[in-house]
């Protein structure tokens, strides 16, 4: 038996069990959960940057404010793959 043949042997079949391990659960939850978390952090941080930049103009920009935090929410909102 070759070297080859013996690392056939070892991995033969892994395909079939990748395909056995349940999609729901373990390390897709978890990622989806931190990706949640990352869009919620990000939203936050634009509503930061907002109020900041607002007091700053002395309200002389706030639709020009509005329209960007809401163009970076949009962005921010793709992080997790889903609406809302």
């Amino acid at each position: 038996m070759s070297i080859f043949d013996k690392v056939k042997e070892m991995f033969g079949g892994t395909a079939e069990k990748l395909k056995d391990i349940p999609e729901q659960g373990g390390m897709k939850d978890k990622a989806d959960e931190m990706r949640g978390q990352a869009e919620d952090t990000a939203t936050g941080g634009i509503d930061q940057v907002s109020d900041s930049a607002k007091e700053k103009t002395g309200g002389r920009f706030d639709e020009q404010i509005d329209q960007g935090s809401d163009t970076a929410k949009g962005a921010a909102d793709k992080i997790d793959g889903q609406e809302g």
